[in-house]
């Protein structure tokens, strides 16, 4: 018998995103789900239509607080064993919940379990399988990323340093290390994967569990860069968070500015080509923001938690 668990999704100026998403819960009707905490900091609060089966608890914020702050408000208004961090933007689907919640109940000492994650218009084309860091821990290696699905990666748990898109949490060991770091006020799924294992939780990729990503797939130029095109607020945080990361895991290495600026080429570059072609109107003002951040990143003097 499974515990029940809460479902917290923090929203942002996608009402049709996260409608969407509610109807694909309410389809699975999933019957250990306690309720669904949605934590909506758009810039009109509009009430969200969901089937009548559903527990909604619609969190309006009144200014925006960024997804890490919205993920805190909603994990903190849970009293469930686990709590399962859902992007607004994706589909569930029937292997979603269970696999995950299985894991758990049988491994104590797993703190978080992500999804494998599939792109929802292309279904057999993976998202990505798990993302650990490479050797020298300067990216997140994207195991499966944009191949078709492969048996040899599925049915399985992969070790996974960051919890993209979607993750289940135990919430004791979100207690114990305090939740999402608000320094990164975007991405900060990958800082808290790494203070569990230190705290000696382990992080994994359940690849018998799936959730899709309503993102475009690959093909078309820039696909990457659409979350970052629909909303320039976001290109300056995702900048500054990785320089963030970076540094809480590089905190010892000399001349680490250098070595980020340098390493961060390999998604500045390509995000600035997909804002000047497909920015339209907002072109100039993703560049500046993008600019903004990483400006900022490269002369601030940090004053956070290290990973060392």
């Amino acid at each position: 018998m499974f515990p029940k668990f809460t479902i917290i999704v923090p929203t942002h100026n996608r009402q049709s995103r996260v409608t969407s998403l509610l109807w694909s819960i309410s389809a699975i009707a999933p019957e250990h789900l306690a309720k669904i905490v949605v934590v909506d900091d758009s810039d009109k609060r509009t009430d969200l239509p969901v089937g009548t089966n559903l527990n909604v608890e619609h969190i309006k914020i009144p200014s925006r607080v960024l997804i890490t702050r919205a993920k805190n408000l909603g994990w903190k208004m849970a009293s469930t064993e686990f709590v399962y961090f859902i992007d607004d933007d994706n589909i569930v689907c029937n292997e979603t919940f269970t696999p995950l919640l299985r894991e758990m109940l049988h491994r104590p000492k797993i703190g978080a379990l992500v999804p494998g994650v599939l792109y929802r218009r292309s279904p057999n084309l993976v998202w990505v399988y798990a993302t650990p860091l490479s050797k020298d821990r300067w990216k997140h290696n994207l195991i499966g990323r944009n191949q078709p699905r492969n048996k040899h990666f599925e049915g399985k748990l992969i070790r996974t340093d960051a919890l993209p898109n979607a993750s289940l949490v135990r919430r004791k060991a979100l207690e114990e290390v305090g939740g999402f770091n608000e320094t990164l006020a975007v991405n900060s799924s990958a800082e808290l994967a790494i203070r569990l294992q230190k705290a000696g939780w382990s992080t994994y990729s359940c690849t018998s569990a799936f959730i899709y990503h309503d993102v475009d797939p690959p093909g078309r130029v820039g696909w990457w860069a659409t979350h970052g095109i629909a909303d320039p607020e976001r290109v300056y945080y995702e900048v500054k968070d990785w320089f963030t990361l970076m540094k809480l895991i590089h905190s010892e290495e000399r001349f680490f500015k250098l070595k980020a600026a340098i390493q961060s080429a390999r998604f500045v570059l390509p995000n600035s080509l997909a804002y000047f072609l497909r920015g339209g109107p907002r072109r100039w003002k993703l560049l500046a923001r993008l600019t903004d951040g990483l400006i900022k990143a490269l002369v601030e003097d940090e004053h956070n938690r290290t990973l060392s």
